[in-house]
């Protein structure tokens, strides 16, 4: 299997934080960040964005219509070169 590109790491990011990627996937994200430090900037700030919405919501989980909102825009948004 060939290593992951960083599009293809920007477009599971998410799933990643949120624990829902195993075996394969995770292994090839985690390999991934370990190499490139412009996804891992990319991912530190997902993760403190999710970490900020969810402190603001004042519950234990972000509601899912935000999260598909938030991760649609994210989606759009051009991983530049990495």
């Amino acid at each position: 299997m060939s290593p992951i590109d960083c599009t293809q790491v920007l477009k599971e990011i998410e799933l990643y934080l949120d624990g829902e990627l195993t075996g394969a996937a995770c292994g090839e994200i985690k390999a991934h960040l370990s190499g490139c430090g412009s996804c891992m900037d990319r991912t530190e700030f997902r993760k403190r964005v999710s970490e900020l919405v969810a402190s603001k919501c004042g519950c234990e989980e972000v509601p899912s219509e935000l999260l598909d909102r938030l991760r649609a825009r994210l989606a759009s948004v051009d991983p530049g070169p990495g």
